[in-house]
C-alpha cells in the first residue's frame, strides 16, 4: 500500500484500542476529506467460515459504528464459504478479497491480459501451433510449467537460431498464463516484453512504462509498484528478443542493457529471456552475460550485477513435429486469403501437398518453423511440383510471389515490381546499417536515400504505397517492422549481390556480413562474383575492415578452384589492379605453397613494385602469416626479417659501428626509417657466453601493431588479434647465422658455367651476410635512430653554421 502511494499507511495501527493489521487512507474527492480503511489479514489455509468471520467482525464493529474507520477489508488466502460471501456482498462497509483479488484492485492488468490472450488467437497461432522441444527432446512448455511451480527462482534463457519459433512460443506462453490468471488458476501475471522496442526507451523502466502506463493503460500502474509486485512473485516476466539489441550496440552496451533488466531478477521473481545464441561472439561473452562470469587473467570472478541463467536450447523440428505442423498449417493457410480463392485448392490438392512437403528430401529445409511456413505457402500458391529448394531460393521465390501478387492489384500497378523490390532492399539495407532494428517509423522511410522513378504523386504518398505493398508490416499507429529478421537478412544479401556499390561502401559491406547474410550469399551461387567485385573495389579502397571480413575475403580468394589468387601479385598481370590490400591478402595467405615458389613470388613482386604503401603491406601480410602459422613459423619469419634487410641493406651496410656500438644511420627514405624503427622496437639480440650474437628474438605481435598503425588511414585491419591468437606464436627466435639467406636472390648467376662469376657472387654474398651479422652483434636498438639524420643533412647543417659565423660580418660575400 505504501508503494501504491496510499496515505498514512501503517501496520498494527492502534485505533480506539484495536490493533488494525494494516491501515491506510485515500482522498475523498467528493467530501474533500479522506476515506479510512482497515485491513484484516488472515492466512487460514482454508475457506473463511462463519465462526471466523463473526469473530473478526466482533473486534471491528465498534470502529465501523463510530466511523473510526470507514471500511473494513478482510483479506484471506482462499475465497470464503458461500454463506459468508453472501453476507459480505450485502454489507456496505465490509469487503472480502483474496490476496490476488486485492492485488488486482491496486494495479489492474485485466485489459492487458485480455489483449495477450487474443494475440495468440488473432494471429492464427492457436490453429497451427506445435509445441517446441529442446535439443534433448524435452517439451519446453512443460519444463517451464514445472519451474513456475517450484521455489527455484533462477532465471531461464531460451536460446534458438532464427526462425526456430521463439516468438511464437513466447506469444503462446504469455497467452496461456494470461488465460489461467483470468480464470483464477494461477497467481502469476504474464508480462510479455519485446526487447527490440528497448531502442526507443530509456532502459527497462521506459519499456515497462510505455507498455503499461501508455499502451495498455493499466489502472493504478506505477513503476515502483510494478517492481514490488515482481519482488513478491506476482509476475512471470517474458523478455523476447535480446539478440535484437546486439546488433545496435557494442558488446559493452549490450551487456549494460542486460544488466539493466537483470534488476527484475529479485526475490521470488520468475524471469525468462529469449534470443539467438549468435548474439554472443564467444563463450566468454556468453558466460559474462548469462552466468555473470568474467575473467581477470586466468582467474574466474563472479559479477554481482549479472545473473546465472539456466540455458534451454531449442531444437530443430523433429519428424514428429513436422508431421503435426505441416497438415495443421496447410489446412489453416488454405482457408486464408488469397489462397482460398485459388480454383485449384481442394482437400485432395492439400493432401497431395502435405505428402510432398513431408518428403524426406524437404525435411532438412523445413526443419526451421519459418522455412516450413514459407515452403507451405509456396506449395499452396502453385500447381508446379516442388523441386530442391535451397533456403536462398526459398526466400527468393517467396519474396517474388509477394511482389507479383502486389503487382497484380490495380491500385499497385503504377509502381513497377522492380521499383518495389529496389525500395524494400534499400530500406532493409539502410535499417541494417543503423543497427539491424526491424522497427521504424514512417518518418524514417521519408528520410530514406531512395530516388523515385518518374513520380506521379507526392513523394510521401508513393512511399506510403511502397510500404503497404511490401513485406513490411504495420504495427500500431505510424510504425512498421520487417515480419522476420531473416527476411531482412535476405534483402541485405540482395543489396550486396547487386554489385552496384563502390569502394566507399566496403566498410558497410564488412559490417553487414553476419553469418546468416553470408549463408544467403553462399546459396545464391554468386559468391565468387562477389569476391571478384570486392577485390576490384579494394584497388581504390582506403579505410578499415574487420578481421573477420579480411579472413573471409582471403579464404575465398585463395581457394584451390579460384584462379584469381596469386594473379593478384603477378606484376605482369594487366587485368588485375595491384593494391596494398591485394598484397596483404596474398602474402598472408596460409595457402599451401612450396617455399621456393613463395620466395620467388615474394622477391619478384617486391622488386617490381616501388610503391612504399604496397611494400609496407607485404610486411603486414608476412607478419600475419607468421603469427597464424604456428608450427613452421621460423622459416616464414626468416623471410620476413630477410625482406627487412633487403629493403634497408644499404642503410645497414653504411652504418658506422665504433667499438661494437652503432653511432649513426644514413637513412634516405621514409620507408627505411619506419622499418628500422619498427623492427628494432620489436627485436632483441641474445648472446653466447663468449659474447657472440647467437639469436635475434622477433616480437611479431608488437611488429604487426607498429606496421598496422603506420598503415592506418590507408588500409587497416581492426581486431587483428582474432586471427592469430589461437596459434600462440607471438615471437620467434632466429639464428643470426641463418639471416640473409634470401639475399642470395640478389646475386643470380647469369652463366652457371662461369666459375669466376660464381666465386665473385658467392664472395659478395658472404660479405653482405657478414655485414648483417656485424649489425646484429652491435645490438642495435630504436634509440640509435634518435635523431635520425642523413649525411647530406649533416653537411648542409655544417654549411649553414659556417655561413652564420663569418670572420667579417660586414663582408656580404661571406653569406
Amino acid at each position: 500500500m505504501k508503494t501504491a502511494q496510499k496515505l498514512n499507511c501503517a501496520i498494527e495501527k492502534n485505533i480506539a484500542g484495536k490493533n488494525v493489521d494494516v491501515y491506510y487512507e485515500e482522498p475523498d474527492r467528493l467530501q474533500r476529506g479522506v476515506i479510512k480503511y482497515g485491513v484484516e489479514c488472515k492466512h487460514y489455509g482454508k475457506a473463511l467460515g462463519r465462526a471466523d468471520y463473526d469473530s473478526i467482525i466482533a473486534t471491528y464493529i465498534s470502529l465501523l459504528v463510530t466511523n473510526a474507520i470507514d471500511y473494513l477489508i478482510i483479506i484471506t488466502d482462499l475465497p470464503p464459504t458461500p454463506g459468508v460471501l453472501d453476507t459480505v456482498e450485502n454489507s456496505r462497509q465490509i469487503a472480502h478479497k483474496t490476496f490476488d483479488e486485492f492485488s488486482s484492485l491496486i494495479m489492474d492488468f485485466s485489459q492487458y491480459l485480455t489483449s495477450v490472450v487474443s494475440m495468440f488467437n488473432n494471429e492464427g497461432l492457436s490453429d497451427y501451433y506445435v509445441p517446441i522441444k529442446d535439443i534433448d527432446g524435452n517439451d519446453i512448455e512443460g519444463t517451464i510449467n514445472e519451474w513456475v511451480l517450484t521455489k527455484d527462482y533462477s532465471p531461464l534463457a531460451i536460446l534458438a537460431g532464427y526462425g526456430m519459433g521463439k516468438t511464437s512460443f513466447s506469444t503462446m506462453l504469455a497467452s496461456k498464463f494470461a488465460r489461467k490468471f483470468l480464470n483464477g488458476e494461477t497467481s502469476r501475471i504474464p508480462i510479455y516484453l519485446k526487447l527490440g522496442d528497448i531502442f526507443n526507451e530509456q532502459g527497462i523502466e521506459g519499456l515497462v512504462c510505455k507498455y503499461f502506463a501508455s499502451q495498455y493503460n493499466v489502472s493504478g500502474f506505477t513503476y515502483p509498484l510494478f517492481l514490488e509486485f515482481n519482488r513478491l512473485g506476482r509476475f512471470l516476466i517474458i523478455l523476447d528478443g535480446f539478440d535484437e539489441m546486439k546488433h545496435a550496440m557494442s558488446f559493452s552496451a549490450f551487456r549494460s542493457n542486460i544488466r539493466e533488466f537483470n534488476k527484475l531478477v529479485v526475490n521470488q521473481s520468475k524471469v525468462i529471456i529469449l534470443g539467438r545464441p549468435n548474439a554472443f561472439t564467444s563463450e566468454n561473452e556468453k558466460s559474462s552475460v548469462l552466468h555473470g562470469i568474467k575473467y581477470i587473467g586466468e582467474k574466474e570472478v563472479k559479477d554481482a550485477e549479472m545473473r546465472d541463467y539456466r540455458e534451454i536450447e531449442v531444437g530443430l523440428f523433429t519428424d514428429e513435429q513436422l508431421e503435426e505442423f505441416i497438415p495443421k498449417f496447410v489446412y489453416y493457410s488454405a482457408d486464408q486469403a488469397p489462397i482460398n480463392s485459388y480454383d485449384f485448392i481442394s482437400e485432395e490438392f492439400c493432401e497431395q501437398r502435405i505428402n510432398e512437403l513431408l518428403d524426406h528430401k524437404h525435411r532438412e529445409l523445413i526443419s526451421r518453423p519459418v522455412h516450413a511456413r514459407m515452403l507451405t505457402l509456396i506449395a499452396l500458391a502453385t500447381t508446379e511440383t516442388l523441386s530442391s529448394f535451397t533456403t536462398y531460393h526459398l526466400y527468393e521465390t517467396f519474396y517474388e510471389r509477394i511482389l507479383e501478387r502486389e503487382g497484380s492489384r490495380p491500385a499497385r500497378q503504377k509502381i513497377s515490381k522492380d521499383e518495389r523490390k529496389e525500395f524494400v532492399i534499400k530500406l532493409a539495407w539502410e535499417r541494417w546499417l543503423k543497427g539491424g532494428d526491424r522497427g521504424f517509423s514512417f518518418e524514417d522511410v521519408e528520410t530514406l536515400n531512395f530516388q523515385l522513378k518518374a513520380p506521379d504523386a507526392p513523394r510521401k504518398d508513393i512511399l506510403r504505397d511502397l510500404i503497404i505493398g511490401s513485406i513490411v508490416e504495420p504495427k500500431g499507429d505510424n510504425f512498421f517492422y520487417f515480419a522476420h529478421r531473416s527476411f531482412q537478412e535476405f534483402l541485405v544479401s540482395q543489396h550486396i549481390l547487386q554489385l552496384g556499390w563502390g569502394a566507399n561502401s566496403i566498410s558497410d559491406i564488412d559490417r553487414a556480413l553476419g553469418q546468416n547474410v553470408l549463408d544467403f550469399i553462399e546459396e545464391s551461387g554468386r559468391k565468387r562474383q562477389l569476391i571478384e567485385y570486392i577485390l576490384e573495389q579494394m584497388c581504390s579502397f582506403t579505410g578499415e575492415i574487420n578481421s573477420s571480413f579480411y579472413r573471409f575475403i582471403r579464404t575465398e580468394t585463395f581457394k584451390p578452384d579460384f584462379d584469381i589468387g596469386f594473379s593478384l601479385v603477378k606484376p605482369s598481370s594487366h587485368d588485375v589492379c595491384q593494391s596494398p590490400w591485394h598484397a596483404i591478402l596474398a602474402f598472408s595467405s596460409p595457402d599451401v605453397i612450396g617455399i621456393r615458389e613463395f620466395e620467388s613470388t615474394l622477391i619478384n613482386f617486391y622488386e617490381s613494385t616501388k610503391n612504399s604503401n604496397i611494400r609496407l603491406a607485404i610486411f603486414i601480410g608476412l607478419s600475419i602469416k607468421v603469427l597464424e602459422i604456428g608450427s613452421g613459423a621460423d622459416k616464414r619469419a626468416l623471410h620476413l626479417i630477410d625482406l627487412f634487410h633487403w629493403q634497408v641493406f644499404k642503410v645497414i651496410s653504411n652504418c658506422k659501428i665504433h667499438k661494437g656500438t652503432i653511432r649513426d644511420f644514413a637513412v634516405d627514405n621514409d620507408l627505411d626509417r619506419f622499418l628500422l624503427t619498427a623492427f628494432l622496437k620489436s627485436t632483441s639480440v641474445e648472446f653466447t657466453t663468449r659474447g657472440e650474437a647467437s639469436y635475434v628474438r622477433l616480437d611479431l605481435t608488437n611488429l604487426l601493431t607498429l606496421l598496422l598503425d603506420a598503415a592506418r588511414g590507408n588500409y587497416y585491419i581492426s581486431e587483428i588479434e582474432a586471427i592469430y591468437e589461437s596459434c600462440g606464436t607471438s615471437s620467434v627466435m632466429l639464428p643470426v647465422l641463418s639471416i640473409g639467406e634470401l639475399i642470395r636472390c640478389r646475386y643470380s648467376v647469369r652463366n652457371p658455367r662461369d666459375v669466376e662469376e660464381i666465386k665473385r657472387l658467392e664472395s659478395q654474398l658472404r660479405d653482405d651476410r657478414k655485414k648483417i651479422q656485424q649489425f646484429w652483434r652491435a645490438n642495435p636498438s630504436a634509440n640509435t635512430l634518435v635523431p635520425v639524420k642523413t649525411r647530406s643533412e649533416n653537411v648542409k647543417k655544417r654549411e649553414v653554421i659556417k655561413l652564420k659565423n663569418p670572420k667579417n660580418p660586414k663582408n656580404p660575400k661571406a653569406y
